[in-house]
């Protein structure tokens, strides 16, 4: 690979993420989501039916017309009756097809996961999360610049959340993706939902890396960052400024936090947060936590 190729921060394809020590739960959930879709598509035959008999019913139930059309009209409001009954069934069958998961978890493991989420907490506080999705080498004498990289980021949001395939007494610890299934963690597993597939890979498999950057921001400075330095837009190779450009101005060096989430199985996400040590106290009590986990 060249030096100054973008590398990319994606993970693989989510069918392909999963833990095979999860497959058969996944494989649960598959049937319940197929039995979902069946459901809901007689849910919308039966609603279509009880549409078309009341409409029909309303025009032959009309004095003095209806008295012409008693055997049609109690035939209509026998099957209306017939198809309602039906369809209230469905709609119940369809709200308990939910996978509820019976989690149960150790009071040293509950303890872990609840500090887990505090620091999560603290996480949510940050003023400014990225999700970066390519980074790459740039030329800094070409550029005339200070900077080692230049990476693509959009700004995403983390929030706790419940997840409509997944029925748990816990709310996940939810990290949007800008370039792919959006990550849920629960206290055994990671969920990726993407399209119409998802993935469960167990947490034990997941690893959090933390990094400590310097980062040249010609965005607003978030009010909970650092700022450490400052530079030029374009500078020297010693990194003065460039008399040659007379508009030249200064900007920020600022102090971030990273976030690598990552997995043999393919998983590889990458978030840069404004409040690096929120970012590290939540990437050690992660590590912590799968100490516990594992002897659980």
């Amino acid at each position: 690979m060249n030096n100054f190729d973008k590398v990319y921060f994606k993970s693989k394809a989510v069918g392909k993420l999963s833990s095979q020590n999860l497959n058969e739960l996944k494989s649960t959930l598959t049937d319940i989501e197929t039995g979902k879709r069946k459901l809901k598509k007689e849910i919308e035959s039966a609603s279509e039916q009880l549409r078309k008999l009341k409409f029909a019913l309303s025009w032959i139930n009309w004095f003095p017309v209806k008295y012409v059309f008693q055997k049609q009209i109690e035939f209509r409001k026998q099957a209306i009756s017939t198809i309602s009954e039906s369809l209230l069934k469905l709609e119940q069958d369809y709200k308990r097809h939910k996978l509820g998961l019976e989690v149960s978890l150790s009071e040293q493991l509950e303890a872990a996961f609840a500090t887990l989420d505090d620091r999560f907490s603290e996480v949510l506080n940050t003023k400014k999360v990225w999700d970066i999705t390519t980074s790459q080498k740039i030329d800094r004498v070409v550029e005339r610049t200070t900077a080692n990289n230049v990476i693509e980021r959009k700004e995403v949001s983390l929030t706790r959340a419940k997840n409509s395939k997944i029925l748990c007494d816990y709310k996940a610890l939810h990290f949007e993706n800008a370039n792919g299934g959006d990550l849920h963690i629960f206290p055994q597993f990671l969920f990726i939902e993407k399209d119409d597939d998802f993935a469960l890979i167990d947490l034990l498999e997941v690893n959090i890396d933390f990094n400590l950057t310097k980062f040249i921001e010609q965005e607003s400075v978030p009010s909970d960052a650092e700022v450490i330095d400052q530079t030029w837009a374009k500078s020297n190779k010693d990194g003065s400024r460039d008399k040659r450009f007379a508009d030249n101005y200064q900007i920020p060096v600022v102090r971030y936090g990273e976030l690598h989430l990552n997995s043999k199985s393919g998983l590889n996400e990458v978030y840069m947060l404004s409040a690096p040590e929120s970012a590290f106290c939540f990437k050690k009590m992660f590590d912590e936590y799968k100490l516990v986990l594992a002897s659980s």
